[in-house]
């Protein structure tokens, strides 16, 4: 039996230098142009997560004060870009807080509000009731009508 040079493949296995030096550089060009996609995808994730938050905590607040027959008060602040939302109501002595939430980082702004929803689960007051109570998150605005409902700004 005659071995040709070359064709002894027989106990080699795996790939050669050139080959592996190849594939790290496709996947190198690869991750260089999905990085930026990437990140854009994170910033959007980002903000659909805060967004939920503070809708959650609004229908939070609005399920309290018919669930046990008081007033119960949305409050969101805007602290140098770091949010803070708090969920309370008055026992007739002090305040009772139910919930507290804080941004994670400062990369979403929101507008500063103070929404209030009595025993029927109607909006009581607005601070910003210049006929559209909104709390704006971002570039999302979500809006509660006198009613109570809480329904995605235009």
């Amino acid at each position: 039996m005659t071995v040709i040079a070359g064709n002894n493949r027989k106990g080699r296995y795996g790939f050669t230098l050139i080959e592996l030096l190849v594939t790290i550089a496709v996947v190198a060009i690869l991750a260089t142009l999905a990085a930026p996609g990437f990140q854009n995808l994170m910033a959007t994730n980002r903000q659909a997560s805060d967004y939920n938050e503070i809708l959650a905590a609004l229908n939070y607040a609005r399920s309290e004060a018919v669930k046990r027959r008081q007033e119960v008060t949305f409050q969101i602040s805007d602290n140098s870009g770091v949010w803070g939302i708090e969920v309370y109501y008055n026992d007739g002595t002090s305040d009772v807080t139910l919930l507290e939430r804080e941004a994670r980082d400062a990369r979403l702004s929101v507008s500063n509000n103070t929404i209030s929803f009595n025993t029927l689960g109607r909006r009581e007051s607005c601070t910003l009731s210049d006929g559209v109570c909104s709390v704006t998150i971002g570039d999302s605005t979500v809006v509660v009508s006198l009613a109570g409902s809480i329904d995605k700004g235009a």
